[in-house]
Order: structure tokens, then sequence, then C-alpha cells
């Protein structure tokens, strides 16, 4: 009967943190892959190369952002801690390859929302640069 009771409360014990870990991720929309498809870098409109994409990974505690090129080639990447708190979203970028140390270890506050598929990001990052972008939700 004992051996009974600890494979069922291991099992019970899983099910409860799988469960926990879908409300999370339920609640957090941001948590996928999302594809940048238009940006504007202080006030002004960014034309985002043919040639080049980026993704950002959201997990529920972690973010990464990465550019590629056309073979494949990451050129820049960035990612760390954030949160998201309603309409704030907050990140600490911790590592990274490229022009990263402009943005490593600040803090930077966005509003974000989610329409659809789409997810606008809007504020500032600490050196003052004002960012307003718009990331596409990658489908399976």
């Amino acid at each position: 009967m004992v051996h009974l009771r600890l494979p069922t409360a291991v099992a019970i014990a899983v099910m409860l943190i799988a469960a926990s870990q879908s409300v999370a991720e339920e609640s957090n929309k941001l948590i996928g892959t999302w594809k940048l498809i238009s940006a504007k870098y202080a006030g002004r409109e960014s034309n985002l190369p043919d040639t080049l994409t980026t993704l950002k990974h959201v997990t529920p505690v972690q973010m990464i952002w990465l550019s590629y090129d056309k073979d494949g080639k990451m050129t820049r990447a960035g990612g760390g801690r954030y949160t998201l708190q309603g309409d704030e979203y907050t990140d600490t970028p911790e590592y990274g390859i490229g022009d990263f140390s402009v943005v490593k270890g600040q803090t930077h506050v966005f509003k974000c929302k989610i329409e659809g598929n789409k997810w606008y990001h809007d504020g500032k990052l600490a050196n003052g640069l004002t960012i307003e972008e718009v990331w596409e939700r990658v489908e399976k």
C-alpha cells in the first residue's frame, strides 16, 4: 500500500505543476515566437531589409531577440529577464552579441498590447531612444 502512495503523489504533483504552467502561459499572451514586421526608432520609420529577419522568443521568464541574414548568419542578439504586468512590459537584457553594450544590464519599460496575432510594443530604451515596434506571432 505504501508503495502505491509515492507514485500517486508524484503523479499528482506533476499534474499540478503542468496545470499551473498552463495557467501561467495562458495569462501571458506574449509566450511564443514573434517576427518584427515594422518599427520606428526615434520617431523615424525603419525600413526593415528583406535580407534580415528579426525574431523574439518569449518564455514564461526569459526573452531573447535575434536577427539573422538570408544565409542564416546571426548578426545580433540579446536576451534576459522580463516581466509583464497588465500592459507594461519590462526587460533587462543580460547577454547578447553584436552592438549590445547600449542595452546590457539596463531596464527598459514599454507599453504593450496584443491584438489578434500582433504585438504592439512602444517605449524607451534606458538611453532615451524611443521604440515603436510591431511584432507578428509566428504560427506553427
